[in-house]
């Protein structure tokens, strides 16, 4: 027989747990009941406090009517009460000390309009109080009103300067209540909330009585009317009432909220505060913070109470916490009582305890050896120096078709067939004579003739000296040898399937590819041949994807084979953020694209297999971020001859991922946390291919990431510098410039129409928002409503220029931070510093160059950390001064450059001829436009207005390159810094035969340009 010591400790020690389970529970029951009866009586103690404020809050609302009605029998003592018995009266009361929250107390007399002129003469005689009387009284607001209800006597004298004179009854609803006042002969009760701004700001709340005349009757309602001839009222605040209720009682752990509760109290009785309840006190002194709501903490106490107020309730809502509320002996009662219980308990359990485990372990002694052996999943035996069994497990007895007694003393060769008794044995006398044991896989066939797989493990006995016996203990792995048949065989299908899918994929995608290629050639609308680039680049990714997938096993195998091509970064960054743009967009995530400034554009590799990686990458940045920005970023790391190692870097603000996970990722269908699958979808496949193909370029990869402050991917890839990599095409717009232009919400000030169309277009061509206003005012009514991120703002414009606007959004604190960029067809450096001085950020001189405004906005954004929604550039989204066609000879001859020169708005435009048509023919109209206002002008002698015009036309001309008409318009904007009226009628004469000849110029290089 055999024990394990072992098992009995582990038995003692869940029996001794579960009395200390026994224990816990006894000692937690009694430290329940103990918690309990120490809430109760500190809720007791909570509830006549609370009931004691509340009933002192009431006495004292209570006192204040009072008060109110005390006022109005002192009107009742005489017919023609005068302002000095009020004064003394009031000075009685002593109202600093016996009513400290009243502001004030006053007397409204009701006054008919009829009587309204008789009745400020007498007010301004009255000098019953101050000797001079009151020679400036009248009655506020002004205006004839059928009734006033006028603010005659005031306490104390302070308010007379502010309050003397108001008609109270001005307002319609003071007016409402009066007249319910009046009506009913009770207190009315102020329901509007006045705020107090202090200091300290606190609610005011007054309460009015209507006053009535003596020996009248007042039993109606019309009676009551007939004698009515004004109100006493006063007014207080409810901050100082509370103090005053409260001060001297023992409250001081309590917390007090009181709130004017909008609805009537219900049925039930239950007090709760509503959205609509209106605060009128907090003791903490903040009415702008949320109070806490009564239950939405347990650590305190608190109780909603009603506190009458003239017909209105208040609610009060009190606030203790707990402990505050307890004595020094309950606070250490419960803990008390559970000691005491839990002693007790292991006290008694330990006595039963001791008793049970002797008679156990005497049971337990007997049958641990032979249950635990028998549970085993495996074929446990022992053999002696014979090779003869001495114990065998019930598994092993049933593998060898015999019970346990049968095969105790037998060798294998009496169980088993001869070739595997011998197998065997022949492994058996390996260990006795080697001493040391044998670990490997064994085959058995049982009675049935069926195999089995078995891994074996066999022990020696009796080391050190010599071999006495061996333990054995094989597991069946029969199951493992099935699977792994079958995956083999899954593999081969996967392989056969992959090898016929393939070409069925190809040949599709070959056909959408071909016929995108075809259709380029054909299509020559802009966007239409943009969207077929874009469906031409992403077939051809897709199936160099598909290649890969679909061919897995190569990529497994390493026999993947790269493509040395020229390509440029830039390029492949625009590729990425083309695809790849809207999904972040979707997410609110924002794409930043980061090529080193001294590095080259142009290399030569696989750019394919770069943009695969960085696809995916991006992508997972993008699928496991919520906010943010993804930044891709790209460095040399080293150089070495003709080539060079540069660093990818992908950085997002996603989930992050902890270290154990990192050390998982890289492999086949894994994601580091398998819950993500569910969330975000994937494979799990595109980092081993990543991995791969960075390898075969000669890099390496890896990541860096924390839980909740994402991840930054990386890696390395060897290239080859490219022998064209110093032609870069200096006239294109780069789509990092243009990405962070996209999105931005521009305010564009001119008053020339001309101007605001080609501004407009060109903005909105880069993605940009574009908002017009025509002069100074209009744009600051617009930024008086609306966020923008930059203004463009002419200089010279009507009703207001930009200098004036320009100063009265650096002295708005609001917009004081807002970019504004001059925009003016005179470029001397006086202008320059008159800009800069009224507080411009940046001057350009017009005709505005697009390249040059495009990596003006983005250079200001990027110093002010972009825009509130900076999208990304897209392939198509270059704007590039193409070379224009040399022109005919016959276009050459009648080309006048003096006259019109179309350069600039080529270059505006990259030379569409479409647009140049659609913007000079504009710029016709609004210069007809503007001569016959300067001659409008020059009928009204208006030089200055006439100077005004001159300037706007001469911005439209240099933009179209109409060199002459804009050197008469600026002859004619120099007539404000001296000029005379003969002069202006002799350029103002010149202009129309000027813009007839620029018209008919415009009309021979279009005719040109049309031929054939």
């Amino acid at each position: 027989m055999h024990t394990l010591s072992k098992g009995g400790t582990a038995a003692g020690s869940r029996i001794w747990a579960g009395g200390l389970l026994l224990a816990l529970a006894v000692g937690g029951a009694l430290y329940a009941g103990a918690a309990r009866t120490v809430n109760d009586d500190a809720e007791q103690r909570f509830d006549n406090l609370t009931h004691g404020a509340q009933h002192s809050l009431v006495t004292r609302v209570k006192s204040y009517s009072d008060l109110l009605r005390g006022l109005e029998a002192l009107f009742r003592t005489s017919d023609q009460l005068t302002r000095r018995q009020f004064h003394d009266y009031v000075a009685g009361l002593d109202i600093a000390r016996q009513f400290p929250a009243i502001e004030s107390v006053n007397y409204a007399v009701a006054v008919p309009s009829a009587q309204r002129a008789a009745f400020i003469e007498a007010v301004r005689k009255d000098t019953s109080l101050a000797p001079r009387g009151y020679p400036d009284f009248t009655i506020r607001p002004p205006g004839e009103r059928p009734e006033y209800a006028v603010l005659t006597y005031l306490e104390p004298d302070s308010l007379l300067a502010e309050r003397m004179g108001v008609d109270i009854g001005a307002s319609p609803l003071v007016a409402q209540a009066l007249a319910q006042a009046r009506d009913s002969g009770e207190v009315s009760a102020s329901g509007q909330v006045i705020m107090i701004k202090g200091p300290p700001a606190h609610v005011g709340l007054g309460m009015r009585l209507p006053v009535y005349r003596n020996g009248m009757p007042q039993g109606s309602v019309d009676e009551r009317r007939a004698a009515y001839q004004g109100s006493v009222g006063i007014g207080f605040g409810v901050a100082q009432l509370v103090h005053s209720a409260l001060e001297r009682s023992a409250l001081e752990p309590l917390h007090l909220t009181l709130y004017s509760a909008a609805d009537p109290l219900p049925a039930s009785g239950v007090l709760s505060i509503t959205p609509r309840d209106r605060l009128l006190f907090n003791d903490d002194g903040d009415l702008a913070a949320v109070p806490p709501q009564p239950g939405s903490d347990a650590a305190y106490f608190d109780q909603v109470l009603p506190v009458a107020y003239q017909g209105g309730v208040w609610k009060a809502h009190f606030r203790v916490r707990k402990t505050e509320l307890y004595s020094g002996f309950d606070r250490y009662f419960p803990w008390l009582a559970l000691a005491v219980g839990v002693a007790g308990t292991l006290l008694g359990y330990g006595y039963i305890f001791t008793l049970y485990r002797s008679r156990r372990n005497a049971v337990a002694q007997r049958t641990l050896l032979d249950t635990v052996l028998d549970s085993v999943d495996a074929y446990v035996y022992m053999k002696d120096a014979d090779l003869r069994y001495r114990y065998v497990n019930a598994r092993t007895a049933k593998i060898l078709g015999r019970s346990a007694e049968q095969l105790i003393g037998r060798q294998d060769g009496e169980l088993m067939l001869g070739d595997a008794a011998a197998s065997v044995q022949l492994t058996e006398r390996q260990v006795f004579d080697s001493g040391s044991k044998f670990v490997g896989e064994e085959r058995f066939v049982d009675a049935q003739g069926q195999v089995h797989h078995l891994w074996s493990v066999k022990v020696p006995l009796g080391l050190p000296g010599p071999v006495t016996g061996l333990i054995g203990l094989s597991t069946d792995v029969t199951e493992l040898h099935r699977l792994k048949e079958q995956a083999d065989a899954a593999s081969q299908a996967k392989s056969d399937f992959l090898s016929n899918m393939s070409h069925e994929i190809r040949t599709p995608m070959n056909s959408i590819i071909g016929m995108a290629h075809l259709a380029l050639k054909s299509v020559a609308d802009a966007r239409q041949r943009d969207y077929l680039q874009k469906i031409f680049h992403s077939g051809q990714h897709l199936l160099g994807l598909i290649n890969d997938i679909l061919d897995f096993s190569k990529i497994e195998a390493g026999k993947l084979e790269l493509e040395v091509l020229d390509f440029r970064l830039d390029t492949l960054l625009a590729n990425i953020a083309s695809q790849l743009g809207d999904a972040a967009a979707v997410k609110g995530l924002a794409l930043q694209f980061d090529i080193a400034p001294e590095l080259s554009q142009r290399w030569r590799g696989d750019p394919l297999r770069l943009e695969q990686v960085l696809l995916n990458l991006a992508s997972n940045a993008i699928k496991f971020s919520d906010n943010g920005s993804i930044f891709v970023r790209v460095r040399q790391s080293e150089e070495r001859g003709s080539h060079g190692m540069l660093r990818f870097e992908v950085q997002d603000r996603g989930i992050g991922m902890k270290q154990e996970e990192v050390a998982q990722l890289f492999r086949s269908f894994h994601q580091a946390d398998p819950s993500t699958t569910r969330k975000y979808g994937g494979s799990g496949l595109g980092l081993v291919i990543s991995k791969q193909l960075v390898e075969l370029m000669g890099g390496k990869v890896g990541v860096y990431s924390q839980p909740g402050l994402g991840s930054t991917f990386w890696f390395t890839a060897r290239l080859e510098k490219s022998a064209q990599a110093g032609d870069e095409r200096i006239a294109e717009v780069e789509p990092e410039v243009l990405g962070v232009i996209r999105g931005a919400s521009i305010l564009l000030v001119e008053d020339n129409v001309f101007s605001q169309q080609v501004g407009c277009e060109l903005l909105e061509d880069a993605g940009a928002t574009v908002c017009v206003a025509c002069n100074g005012r209009e744009a600051l009514e617009l930024l008086a409503h609306q966020r923008y991120d930059c203004v463009l703002m002419d200089v010279q414009m009507p009703e207001m220029d930009g200098f004036e606007a320009t100063r009265r959004i650096r002295a708005d604190p609001q917009l004081s931070g807002l970019l504004v960029i001059a925009m003016t067809a005179n470029a001397g450096s006086e202008d320059r510093a008159r800009c800069l001085a009224a507080g411009m950020d940046e001057f350009l001189t017009k005709p505005i160059a697009p390249n040059l405004l495009f990596h003006l906005l983005a250079k200001w954004f990027r110093l002010r950390g972009g825009i509130g929604s900076v999208g990304r550039a897209r392939p198509g989204d270059r704007l590039v001064a193409a070379p224009k066609a040399a022109p005919s000879d016959a276009a050459l001859e009648l080309r006048d450059t003096a006259i019109l020169d179309l350069a600039t708005l080529a270059l505006t435009f990259s030379n569409d001829t479409v647009k140049m048509r659609k913007y000079t023919q504009l710029f016709l109209d609004t210069a007809r436009d503007g001569i016959a206002e300067m001659e409008q002008a020059m009928a009204l002698e208006d030089l200055g207005r006439l100077a005004d015009l001159g300037h706007r036309s001469k911005s439209s001309a240099l933009a179209v390159g109409a060199h002459a008409f804009a050197g008469l318009c600026t002859s004619i904007e120099g007539l404000r810094r001296g000029g005379d009226l003969q002069q202006a009628r002799v350029l103002l004469a010149a202009l129309a035969p000027a813009l007839a000849q620029v018209a008919e110029q415009i009309s021979l290089e279009f005719a040109a340009s049309d031929a054939p």
